[in-house]
């Protein structure tokens, strides 16, 4: 009986364990999850446009599409989720979709989304009329859109009054669309002027702001209409135009606005009696009079100077006061302003003639630390060093050179290089000038000394004598008993004389004739000139040789 219970047992057992198996096979079901058309979420969803990449990839998206089968997708974007403005990317035939930073930031321009600005934009995938889900980007774009100036309109016209110089003389406004209040860079907005129809060559910047809005007084507009080449008492167009600039880890992006025209008058500005040079060569000392301009009565003042690498300077044109001084606009390089201006800097060491020209406002500093003459005598060959002029550092170059008539020739200060040559002004006989100038010519065949001022920025052509005489206190100023000088080569003279410490004497070119008699400089020490020239003093008594020198312009008494 009881083996009987065992069997019933079993067999119940086994009954239960094969239905509740059955009912857990049942509960088990494999499920596939529903077909799908999903945009993926962006790894990276903060997009800054590098405009100095253009060409980079702004984003790229993917997305999976097991619904629709298409074989082609539109791309969207807009600014809301709803997309009730949609704008289109554009399309492809794979599932993926890449933009460069300048087709997205022209997209973003196009619906005016202002720049430097975070501002989310929503998108989307479309195959055919079915949409995939929608992604959020957090996009910062760059301004392509110029400002626009809104006043003065052209032919606006402006007299400029010495009298109302502390007054408001114009006022420049503009509008920048692409700029908003959420704008987290700054912007600055330079304010340019030029020569009409000179295209801005050599634009001038009247100003910097921050603002669209720009105002500058009836003085500081006068000087920088004459430094811009406007002539005094005479009404010029000038063209102006805004150029925003914003500075960032990627660079600087410049755009430039429309330009308008308007008439400016300006008046005639005082021109100093003196000018001086105060500085680092000279401790900074306002009193110095050895650093006196020369004046050359029209407005240009010339200075030789040796500086020192990284000196700074300005000019006075009273000695022994600061007021009035002159610096360098710092907006506008090589013109000169009095008020808000910078010290003039000095690059390299070296000698440098300085001319400051208040005709234009401006000034210049040329390095003479060499020169070389370059010309018909010697096919015109700029690398000839045997060219070179002989120098004491003075400012005062001088060499003998023989020329055909007709020759022409310049001077260089790089033998090698044409940059910086000196040449004739075509306005003002025997001065130098470096821009716009001529030739020099020589009238006639000869043997000439040839000196170069940079002092006064003139030259000389003297032709050099065959012979040379002494004549002065030693033998009584008779100059037909002159005694003759030795020819040593040519240009170089010698002769023994005794003398005593009174003794005065200079030279002549022809024994028993005054004409074209040589003396002392009246300004450079052991120099020789021709016109306006001092006697030559003995340096005591005794047998002295004196030496003259053509080739170099000196004189040596030993």
């Amino acid at each position: 009986m009881n083996l009987y219970i065992k069997k019933l047992s079993f067999l119940f057992l086994s009954l239960a364990l094969v239905f509740t198996a059955c009912e857990t096979e049942e509960s088990i079901s494999i499920t596939k999850p529903d077909p799908a058309f999903v945009l993926q979420e962006p790894g990276i969803s903060n997009v800054f446009l590098n405009f100095a990449l253009p060409n980079n990839p702004a984003f790229t998206i993917t997305w999976n599409d097991e619904v629709t089968g298409s074989a082609s997708y539109k791309v969207e974007m807009a600014t809301d989720a709803d997309f009730t403005a949609p704008v289109l990317l554009g399309t492809t035939e794979t599932k993926n979709f890449t933009m460069s930073v300048t087709s997205f930031n022209q997209s973003l321009s196009s619906i005016n989304i202002q720049s430097y600005a975070s501002t989310g934009i929503y998108m989307r995938v479309l195959a055919g009329n079915t949409s995939s889900n929608v992604v959020l980007f957090q996009v910062s774009k760059f301004p392509v859109t110029a400002p626009s100036i809104t006043s003065p309109n052209n032919g606006f016209s402006v007299v400029l009054l010495n009298e109302k110089a502390d007054e408001t003389a114009l006022t420049v406004t503009w509008n920048d669309p692409e700029i908003g209040q959420n704008s987290n860079i700054t912007i600055d907005y330079d304010v340019e002027m030029a020569l009409a129809g000179t295209n801005f060559a050599a634009a001038t910047v009247i100003g910097t702001t921050n603002s669209t809005t720009f105002s500058i007084k009836h003085k500081a507009l006068n000087d920088l209409v004459i430094a811009s080449g406007g002539i005094p008492d005479i009404a010029s167009n000038f063209d102006f135009r805004i150029k925003a600039k914003v500075k960032s880890a990627s660079g600087e992006l410049s755009r430039i606005s429309n330009k308008t025209t308007v008439s400016l008058k300006a008046y005639k500005v005082p021109i100093p009696d003196n000018l001086f040079m105060v500085g680092a060569h000279n401790g900074w000392n306002n009193n110095d009079a050895t650093q006196k301009f020369y004046n050359n009565g029209k407005g240009v003042f010339v200075k030789v100077q040796a500086f020192s690498a990284n000196d700074e300077f300005k000019m006075i044109p009273n000695s022994g006061s600061w007021d009035g001084d002159y610096g360098e606009d710092p907006a506008n390089a090589g013109k000169i302003l009095q008020d808000g201006e910078s010290n003039i800097k000095v690059a390299s060491a070296g000698n440098y003639v300085v001319i400051v020209n208040f005709n234009t406002l401006s000034f210049k500093m040329s390095k003479i630390d060499n020169l070389y003459m370059v010309g018909a005598h010697n096919g015109w060959n700029n690398g000839d060093a045997t060219q070179k002029f002989n120098t004491t550092g003075n400012g005062v170059f001088t060499r003998i050179q023989t020329f055909a008539a007709g020759d022409e020739f310049k001077m260089v200060p790089t033998s090698g290089s044409w940059d910086g040559d000196w040449a004739e002004s075509k306005t003002t006989p025997n001065m130098l000038e470096q821009d716009d100038e001529q030739n020099i010519k020589v009238t006639a065949a000869g043997t000439f000394m040839v000196t170069i001022d940079f002092n006064t920025l003139s030259y000389s052509l003297t032709e050099v004598p065959q012979n040379l005489y002494l004549v002065g206190s030693p033998n009584g100023w008779n100059n037909a008993t002159a005694p003759a000088f030795t020819k040593v080569s040519e240009g170089l003279f010698t002769i023994n004389q005794a003398l005593t410490a009174s003794d005065e004497f200079k030279f002549l070119p022809v024994q028993g004739s005054w004409n074209n008699d040589w003396g002392a400089s009246k300004k450079y020490a052991g120099m020789l000139v021709r016109d306006d020239e001092d006697n030559v003093k003995s340096p005591g008594t005794g047998t002295y040789t004196i030496t003259v020198d053509f080739n170099k312009g000196t004189y040596s008494v030993n």
